[in-house]
Parts: C-alpha cells; structure tokens; sequence
C-alpha cells in the first residue's frame, strides 16, 4: 500500500501546476493550455497505473459472457416455434 501511495504522490509531484497563460494552465510536465488541470492530472493517475486496460477488459469478458447467454437463448426460443 504505501507503494501505491508513493507512487501517486510522484504522478502528483511530477504534473504540480506551474503557472496560467491565456491558453490556460500550465504543467509541470510540459503540458500548456489545460482548461482543466485537475483533469490533466486524473488521467495521468489512470494512464501511469494502468486502471482502465483492466476495467475494459473485465467490461468485454462480462459483455461477451451475456451475449452469449442470449445467442443461447434465442437459439432455444428459434427452435420452439
């Protein structure tokens, strides 16, 4: 645990907001013209710690699952009439 939360802290730390332009915000990592900084920074939390990868996945495995429930069961109803 107090790895993930050092690791966090370090995404943190590296995309801190540097400044304002007209363009918007400024980060630390280079990045310019962010209207949303606070969003900037959540998805370099989710893109560095690999979070939506396995969200899509298990989301694909559970609807390929229920797809195939119902293929099932409209093969069985196809063949009762």
């Amino acid at each position: 645990m107090i790895d993930l939360i050092e690791h966090l802290r370090q995404i943190i730390d590296q995309h801190s907001k540097e400044g304002h332009d007209d363009s918007g915000a400024k980060c630390n990592c280079g990045a310019t013209g962010l209207s949303d900084h606070p969003h900037h920074v959540a998805e370099e939390i989710v893109n560095q710690l690999r979070l939506v990868p396995e969200y899509v996945a298990d989301m694909t495995k559970e609807l390929g699952y229920k797809s195939a429930l119902l293929d099932d069961e409209l093969t069985k109803l196809e063949g009762a009439e």
